[in-house]
């Protein structure tokens, strides 16, 4: 008895206690860049599947920052247009991300022609529009064509940029209502492409 009752008050002064420890914070994974948050880490895993292969490098700097990625070919993921085999829509904010690999090098400079034929209706539809150019990515990722566009949809104005990879099939644009999404400025749109394009 003695015995029992001094090993059973030896045993709680030495054993653990009923409660369980709490759980250590998730390591930050393998792909995702040192420094990010919790959250920013938690984005790439989400994003990083489903911008895969020829679209890994057109978009590595944006996966910290978007949500809601659906890729064509799941339930709900955006519909292919002509000449594409892939293509990622994300939301950022007030404007959507969307990532295109193209079947050929030919198909991504037909799509470029559309964006170059809106460049020239967005001188009205939205003043201060740039000129299209050849110019390199600020992040040296890609280089390529960018061009700033716009086009009306559903009687509002729709201000995008475009920008592609030379060297790939594979292009990406910005979209944001001119109004509601960048309050009828280029600036706002501008400076999200400089931060991660």
């Amino acid at each position: 008895m003695i015995f029992g009752t001094g090993g059973f008050f030896a045993g709680r002064a030495t054993g653990g206690t009923d409660t369980p420890a709490p759980p250590a914070p998730p390591a930050p994974t393998a792909t995702a860049p040192a420094g990010l948050g919790p959250y920013e880490q938690n984005q790439v895993a989400l994003n990083q599947p489903k911008l895969t292969g020829s679209l890994a490098v057109i978009s590595q700097g944006w996966l910290p920052n978007l949500s809601g990625c659906s890729r064509s070919g799941e339930k709900g993921g955006p519909v292919l247009n002509k000449g594409e085999k892939v293509r990622v829509r994300c939301e950022m904010d007030a404007m959507s991300a969307i990532f295109v690999e193209y079947a050929t090098d030919a198909d991504r400079d037909k799509a470029r022609v559309k964006t170059l034929g809106q460049n020239v209706d967005a001188r009205k539809l939205t003043p201060g529009v740039g000129p299209a150019t050849e110019r390199a990515t600020p992040s040296g990722r890609t280089n390529g064509n960018y061009v700033e566009f716009a086009y009306p949809a559903s009687g509002k104005t729709v201000s995008g940029i475009w920008w592609d990879d030379a060297a790939t099939p594979v292009a990406a644009y910005l979209l944001a209502y001119w109004k509601e999404g960048t309050g009828s400025q280029w600036e706002p749109m501008r400076d999200i492409w400089a931060r991660y394009a």
